[in-house]
């Protein structure tokens, strides 16, 4: 293959979010990196037909439907439906790749499945822990490590190395929780997101981009 694959890992909580949305029915999600390009998209598809679904910081924007729990991605509110979606992190990684076509959504939740299609890809991959403006997160670096460690490769790098290291440590989801995104989340009263975002290998959906939107990879025809 002539590009390699990225991998975006937002542990806390777009990675979960997204697979739920597209486990649940979602038809598919689509990023935008700005509030509000999404509001103004929205007017272009049936409105009965889409959902806002977003955060900045940790807070729901005005004029949208969800924040970005997976609890809110049930099939009774997200089935049939496309998400317009944009998030603190994800979304604005996601802004900044050019390869788009080549790129996947990974987690905790679908460490392994992520694992599983990298390796029937046979490409070279680059993780990409989100983590935020303000330098890495202990979550995004677990969650790397979680979809490396599944990896059946000798050569990895070292960031890869520390990742793995972290993720086989005893402790990593107490060292998660000790994290500045935990305590947000927590003071915000997401704190049953965290623990749901923090389950290995719940889910075998694997999101990519194709073209300008996620889909579900790993659905059959």
């Amino acid at each position: 293959m002539p590009f390699g694959t990225s991998v975006v890992v937002d542990v806390l909580r777009s990675s979960s979010t997204i697979i739920q949305a597209l486990s649940n029915g979602a038809r598919t999600v689509i990023p935008f990196s700005n509030i509000q390009n999404a509001l103004r998209f929205r007017p272009s598809i049936p409105r009965r037909s889409s959902l806002l679904v977003g955060e900045r910081n940790g807070i729901t924007p005005r004029g949208f439907n969800y924040n970005i729990s997976p609890f809110d991605m049930s099939k009774e509110n997200v089935s049939g439906k496309i998400i317009l979606y944009s998030s603190t992190n994800l979304t604005r990684v996601l802004g900044k790749l050019k390869r788009r076509n080549n790129t996947i959504i990974g987690g905790i939740v679908n460490a392994k499945a992520t694992a599983e299609f990298l390796q029937s890809e046979d490409n070279d991959v680059t993780i990409i822990a989100c983590g935020t403006l303000q330098g890495p997160t202990v979550e995004d670096l677990a969650g790397a490590g979680a979809i490396a460690s599944s990896l059946l490769s000798e050569d990895l790098s070292d960031d890869a190395l520390i990742a793995i290291g972290l993720y086989r440590n005893p402790s990593w989801r107490t060292l998660v929780k000790r994290g500045r995104i935990t305590k947000r989340l927590l003071h915000l009263g997401f704190m049953r997101d965290v623990d749901f975002c923090l389950q290995p290998n719940t889910c075998h959906i694997v999101p990519g981009m194709r073209g300008s939107r996620i889909v579900n990879l790993t659905q059959r025809a």
